[in-house]
């Protein structure tokens, strides 16, 4: 990365394919890791371009504004290529294809968008789903199982195969919705389990403003999902497991230990364990994983002083 001034990077960070196929491999070779899985993320068809790019919040969630031409012919043959390369680089089964954030406004504004879309005779939503099925296609012909956000299911008409796994994010109601349709799904919702909430707005000319989803996500506050609320025994089979989210925005190198450790380590408590566990027992484990995190290195960060961490329970709010 080039710099014109001090700190100031100024060209963009490009990951070559010899970069993402190390990243592939490399949790495969450590010893006693070889459960973890890359699961390469795309962003597709958001935020990529968009003719109309200001006033961004008219067309987009966050600056730059972008969303890519799906109804065009070339933009299909293009993705699809993309997705040929990309999943050949990664041998996990499941390859995120994203689908979050659809920004209408814009392909309505996009003259070359509506041009393709008269031309075709085809609906916004019935040239999304013919963009869906033909990248989709891609990847399941390299044998990927492919991930979605839930608006793919939610919010549009598209065509889904069955194996198609669903991330819900927005909100932790949304799953039952998600489990209606038939799909497996991950527990990925904000409410529960984005480690960026909290950290206040990073949009500039706003003095007074938040993230989007706050208040800040405890550890306490993710222990206390329940993965099956709101869903018939049979929905709760499609339950695939949950994870925790880091968005970039405000985190990077400097400050990723401490914003992901060892908050993160609750979800591995619920989601391995089983909901309903002893909330006081856990924090006991996570002071431990912060403990020996700090002692190999890793700057987590503590979750109590440690007068209360030597005291299970003195710390309590009823003690």
């Amino acid at each position: 990365m080039s710099q014109s001034r001090p700190g100031i990077p100024t060209s963009i960070s490009i990951y070559r394919p010899c970069a993402l196929s190390l990243a592939a491999i490399h949790p495969f070779t450590i010893p006693k890791t070889s459960l973890i899985a890359v699961l390469p993320s795309t962003s597709y068809p958001e935020h990529i371009a968009c003719p109309e790019a200001t006033p961004w919040a008219s067309f987009a969630n966050e600056p730059p504004a972008g969303q890519l031409r799906l109804a065009s012919q070339a933009t299909i043959n293009f993705t699809q290529q993309l997705f040929d390369s990309a999943s050949t680089l990664f041998t996990g089964k499941f390859f995120s294809s994203g689908g979050d954030e659809i920004n209408a406004n814009c392909y309505d504004k996009d003259n070359e968008t509506q041009s393709d879309l008269t031309a075709s005779g085809k609906t916004f939503e019935q040239a999304l789903d013919a963009f869906t099925q033909a990248t989709h296609q891609v990847l399941h012909d390299n044998g990927k199982t492919v991930v979605v956000w839930e608006e793919m299911v939610l919010d549009h008409n598209v065509t889904l195969s069955n194996s198609t796994v669903v991330m819900v994010w927005i909100s932790s109601a949304n799953a039952a919705a998600v489990a209606a349709s038939g799909h497996k799904f991950v527990h990925a919702a904000s409410d529960y389990f984005y480690l960026d909430c909290g950290g206040g707005g990073w949009v500039g000319a706003n003095p007074l403003g938040n993230s989007w989803c706050d208040p800040f996500k405890t550890w306490q506050k993710s222990y206390s999902f329940d993965p099956k609320a709101n869903l018939t025994e049979e929905e709760g089979k499609l339950v695939l497991g949950g994870q925790h989210l880091l968005w970039t925005e405000q985190s990077g190198p400097s400050n990723l230990d401490p914003v992901v450790w060892p908050r993160a380590a609750s979800s591995a408590e619920l989601f391995w364990s089983g909901e309903g566990g002893d909330g006081e027992k856990a924090l006991s484990r996570l002071h431990d994983v912060a403990y020996r995190f700090q002692q190999r290195g890793v700057h987590a960060i503590n979750l109590q002083p440690m007068y209360c961490a030597l005291r299970p329970g003195a710390c309590d709010l009823t003690a």
